[in-house]
């Protein structure tokens, strides 16, 4: 039942989107049409917009990681140990 509705989900979700489309044709046959097109041009947009995403958060990354620290990195630390007398 579950496998059911994720897939009448699916369909709705692809009918919605203009990936399935339903007609009737002139001898009253149904019919399902696959929109190959514009499947691939949506995924081929979907690939290209993650490619920038990707592309900018590694740039940002890359400022981040070169960015100068406020932290003075050169000082020596000293520990002090007492002993109980």
């Amino acid at each position: 039942m579950r496998t059911l509705l994720i897939i009448a989900a699916a369909i709705l979700i692809f009918a919605l989107i203009g990936w399935i489309s339903f007609s009737t044709g002139p001898d009253d046959r149904s019919s399902v049409n696959l929109e190959t097109g514009k499947i691939r041009q949506d995924t081929q947009h979907a690939m290209k917009s993650g490619a920038e995403l990707l592309h900018k958060a590694g740039d940002s990354v890359e400022r981040e990681a070169n960015k100068p620290t406020d932290v003075d990195t050169t000082r020596e630390t000293t520990t002090t140990t007492t002993t109980p007398h």
